[in-house]
């Protein structure tokens, strides 16, 4: 496949913001709503530079309250770091762009973890499907993991996260 990064640089290439992370029970529209990972007013931002690297970082704002005793991170109790740390999704790496060949009008991201909160997760690959569209003069993305979720119950969800550009 080849990288289609530049031909889609001026959309993708800015500054992101989450509006919305789903989960749901199937991966097609008729799936039903299972939760709100990050609750209704979900924090993220997605930042991809011209040159096609991308950072993320996805935070549940419930975990940061109550504020921490210090803005030393070091000074923090092991409860707190795990309050923050089990609700913070982050990774960075460069990415590569591919169309689909189904009509479909998506994208297929493959971002190479460079850096994560998940050590497991460096070295391979975040791949999601793309979706744009325009309202109102703002463009909006709709990512979706080309794989489900699988909890440890075994159970599988399809996640829907919606983004915002909010600048260059």
């Amino acid at each position: 496949m080849t990288n289609v990064f530049e031909k889609h640089r001026d959309k993708l290439a800015g500054v992101w913001t989450l509006i919305s992370w789903e989960m749901y029970d199937s991966e097609g529209p008729e799936g039903k709503l299972v939760s709100r990972p990050h609750g209704d007013k979900p924090l993220g931002k997605v930042v991809i530079s011209q040159s096609g690297y991308l950072s993320a970082i996805l935070v549940t704002p419930s975990c940061l309250t109550p504020p921490l005793p210090s803005d030393d991170w070091s000074q923090a109790s092991n409860e707190d770091v795990l309050r923050i740390g089990r609700n913070l999704t982050t990774y960075a790496g460069p990415m590569e762009v591919h169309e689909r060949d189904n009509n479909s009008g998506e994208l297929l991201w493959h971002t190479t973890v460079e850096i994560a909160h998940n050590p497991n997760w460096i070295g391979k690959h975040q791949t999601r499907l793309a979706r744009y569209s325009e309202e109102g003069g703002v463009l909006y993305m709709t990512l979706r993991p080309v794989k489900p979720y699988v909890h440890k119950d075994g159970t599988k969800t399809w996640g829907v996260l919606k983004w915002k550009k909010v600048g260059p």
